[in-house]
């Protein structure tokens, strides 16, 4: 039977019980606007969820923490050997490890400091980098230049926001543009005598770093040896790296795609290494089980919907029995019976299909409508900026639609197979001389 002649015939069946069609095809829209609707929520949570992960830091980049500093939390080392130190030998290692571009140690202030400005007190937290390495590290800068000399500084965006008036102990309306500033650092600690000494260091800013909404976005960078002398200030006695190794170490990437082989290298050397490109990896992994389960129950809907087309197919086969008859008679095959009987019941799932990815497009515009006003509402009662706010529960990948299309054709196609054999195999004669 030609294709032709084939969709001509299903079409003229399909408009001879059309209530029928309707009402069985009814069962397809609703299980496939489920899995639309769910799926597209569970791709909506899984993008906000890796959209916020961007305020964590860049996937380009590993932070790795010395053993020592894992234990004295209370954990452990990926290989628990207590000899293995984060020092400049251990860094030289990170460094040739295949797409890396830069490695520095990430040596915090450990003391008690705060900042001046004319009149004005803040505080920031204070980390040592290598100025060698600080123009590969990746900084997005708003101003300034990313080069470290000697007690010169790299500040972010958030830091000019902890300024306050010690006199009237309120935050200043506008906050102190930093560069080029000469910012005071006051560093103090008990002396011998049991008095507080202080020390103040003079640090030029050299550079503002754009907005990420992580932790660089509060820091203040300036050089390794800087940082080292003021932690020896602090402690009495200067510190040696070399030794006792440096708490953490930063390490950039070429690309995202080679994260995860430098981390696991890194690893399998004793350190302890965290990536946001890990967590991104872990998430997406969770929310595509979550798309699984939730596609699954939605499944079932259409499941369900399958013996209503089978039920309806079946139904069909007495209503045409002498039809089926005839047209055996006049030299149509067994094949050609089951091909009209399997367009017809995948026909209705495309329909229901169709429908249903046009509902669930519905459902979920009504879901990002409501949830989302509700969330921005809430959001703004938190002192939210409300044109700042775009919220979204529901996101439809691309290939969803069309997987859901072929999905409901596919079980319509199925549901239609015993009918179609039921059919195929009743005797021209017996079928002819049915009442």
């Amino acid at each position: 039977m030609a294709a032709r002649d084939l969709l001509r015939l299903v079409l003229n069946n399909l408009r001879r019980m059309k209530a029928r069609v309707a009402m069985t095809a009814i069962g397809v829209v609703i299980g496939t606007a489920a899995v639309v609707v769910l799926v597209s929520l569970a791709a909506g949570l899984q993008r906000s969820a890796t959209e916020s992960l961007g305020s964590i830091g860049e996937l380009t980049k590993i932070t790795v923490y010395s053993p020592q500093l894992i234990r004295s939390f209370g954990g452990s080392s990926s290989s628990g050997a207590d000899e293995t130190v984060l020092n400049d030998r251990a860094l030289d290692k990170f460094r040739d490890l295949p797409g890396v571009v830069a490695v520095t140690p990430r040596e915090p202030l450990r003391g008690s400091a705060m900042l001046r400005l004319n009149r004005l007190t803040g505080g920031a937290n204070i980390e040592g980098i290598d100025p060698a390495e600080a123009g590969r590290l990746g900084f997005s800068l708003a101003s300034g230049t990313d080069r470290l000399g000697r007690w010169q500084a790299l500040v972010g965006p958030r830091v000019a926001e902890s300024f306050y008036d010690p006199q009237t102990q309120s935050s200043v309306k506008e906050p102190p543009d930093l560069q080029s500033q000469m910012l005071q650092l006051v560093l103090s600690r008990t002396g011998e005598d049991g008095k507080q000494v202080e020390r103040v260091a003079r640090l030029r800013v050299t550079g503002v770093l754009e907005e990420s909404g992580g932790e660089d976005d509060y820091a203040i960078y300036i050089s390794l040896n800087d940082v080292l002398e003021l932690n020896g200030w602090l402690a009495g006695q200067r510190p040696n790296p070399d030794r006792d190794g440096y708490n953490r170490a930063l390490v950039k990437v070429t690309s995202s795609e080679q994260v995860l082989a430098v981390e696991r290298e890194i690893r399998l050397q004793g350190f302890y290494a965290y990536s946001p490109r890990s967590t991104l990896q872990e998430i997406n992994t969770i929310f595509l089980v979550i798309q699984g389960i939730f596609g699954g129950i939605g499944a079932i809907a259409l499941i369900v919907a399958a013996f209503g087309i089978a039920n309806t197919m079946t139904m069909a086969i007495y209503e045409r029995t002498r039809e089926i008859g005839l047209m055996k008679a006049v030299g149509a095959t067994n094949r050609d019976v089951m091909a009209v009987f399997l367009a017809e019941a995948g026909s209705i799932g495309l329909l229901g299909g169709l429908g249903g990815v046009l509902l669930g497009a519905g459902i979920g515009k009504l879901i990002d409508l409501i949830a989302g006003t509700y969330l921005a509402a809430q959001a703004v009662q938190s002192g939210a900026d409300a044109s700042e706010l775009s919220i979204s529960l529901i996101h439809t990948p691309f290939w969803l639609p069309a997987f859901a299309l072929v999905f409901s054709a596919l079980v319509g196609v199925a549901s239609g197979i015993y009918p179609a054999m039921r059919a195929a195999s009743l005797s021209p004669v017996a079928a002819l001389k049915y009442e």
